[in-house]
């Protein structure tokens, strides 16, 4: 599980900007030690939501890919702050800690345009902080006596524009290869795009095909779209998803379905990946093509206990503000859950929680937030409008 995201020069993010997965105490409650399943991103357009979910989904990319995938003379891809000389040139920070097999574990990385700059590997085993490994520059690496296996043969296999860790994986080392598959193969992003809905319904594709198909046709019959059953129909070259509604003979394809029908079906698919394998969903705009109550839905998955047994988790970005208040009298979303971005004159983005606020017990959070009292609001005067159409006319 997700205990902590650190990040700094990417995109937008330009200062060090930090999402936690710590619940917060609350007043007149036992601290609660369990991280939390569920984190949710609001703020004005372009304030930078999407970016701090691109620079998770970046720095799994470069786990999961820089040294199978990346050219080895090509540098580094990365997207640091542009907005600045001293952006382009600062170097960009990643840091996760995370829970595997009940012990802390904290990695890291820093790379330019050309390298990486420094990597770095720590368990906490008894709340003290253990080396495993530590670069200190593109050539230069130390290891901790907690690291067993080939090593040092790893090492001259890693490029200086390739990971330690993802070199590691590729050799099959065993303790880092189950790090890899947390940062890495475990977490799923749901981004927008015809091409990334497709990628999502690959999964629910698998899924149909295996044991957890009538799970998922009970989730699409019970969200009132319509839809009997999904099924998969096999053709000469490839095989596609079809739907079948009550009582009718005919089977449609799902590309005659609505958006939000897709939408559904598409997550759902990596809803239920992640909750099976107690891996991590970062989802971009959830409410997109979807009912208020389906995005609900999918949020009390992941906080509901007795539905994710594996410890999954949902990080997602929305406008939907229905999330942040009792929907049906019952809390969706917990104040530290609850996260904002706003951006500097600067460009620059700033990442805080809910939490930080001193919220009543009682308080209204979705009016709260549409009146502005946490920031993270757009700023539109609606007399500047009017006088724009106004002044054609003069």
């Amino acid at each position: 599980m997700l205990l902590r995201f650190r990040v700094a020069n990417h995109r937008s993010v330009r200062d060090e900007q930090t999402l936690s997965f710590i619940a917060a105490p609350r007043r007149g409650e036992p601290g609660r030690t369990k991280p939390l399943s569920v984190a949710g991103i609001y703020g004005a357009n372009a304030s930078g939501k999407s970016n701090v979910l691109d620079a998770l989904r970046w720095m799994s990319d470069a786990v999961s890919w820089s040294h199978t995938q990346w050219e080895p003379t090509a540098g580094i891809p990365r997207q640091p702050y542009k907005f600045s000389k001293p952006g382009l040139e600062a170097p960009s920070f990643f840091e996760i800690d995370f829970l595997l097999d009940d012990v802390r574990y904290s990695y890291g990385f820093e790379v330019d345009d050309e390298a990486v700059l420094g990597e770095w590997l720590n368990s906490f085993p008894h709340g003290r902080v253990r080396k495993l490994f530590e670069r200190t520059s593109p050539t230069d690496v130390s290891f901790g006596r907690g690291l067993g296996g080939e090593l040092q043969r790893i090492w001259r296999l890693t490029r200086p524009n390739s990971l330690y860790l993802s070199c590691a994986a590729s050799n099959n080392h065993p303790l880092l290869s189950a790090i890899f598959n947390v940062l890495g193969g475990h977490t799923l992003f749901a981004r927008h795009g015809e091409r990334d809905e497709k990628l999502r319904l690959s999964i629910t594709s698998v899924l149909l095909h295996g044991n957890a198909a009538p799970e998922l046709n009970e989730l699409l019959r019970i969200a009132d779209l319509g839809i009997e059953q999904a099924e998969i129909v096999e053709t000469t070259s490839s095989s596609k998803i079809v739907l079948r509604r009550p009582g009718q003979p005919v089977l449609l394809d799902l590309e005659e379905e609505s958006a939000g029908t897709r939408a559904w079906l598409s997550l759902l698919g990596y809803a239920l990946f992640a909750l099976r394998t107690g891996g991590v969903l970062v989802a971009d705009e959830i409410d997109s093509s979807l009912h208020p109550l389906l995005s609900s839905t999918l949020i009390r998955m992941f906080k509901d206990a007795d539905i994710n047994e594996e410890g999954a988790q949902l990080v997602f970005a929305s406008h939907d503000t229905t999330l942040l208040g009792s929907l049906l009298n019952d809390e969706i979303l917990a104040r530290d859950e609850v996260w904002f971005t706003e951006k500097e004159e600067s460009g620059a983005t700033n990442l805080y929680s809910l939490a930080e606020f001193h919220t009543r017990r009682d308080e209204n959070i979705e009016r709260g937030y549409l009146q502005g009292r946490y920031g993270a609001m757009p700023y539109l005067n609606f007399e500047n409008v009017r006088q724009i159409f106004l002044e054609r006319r003069r």
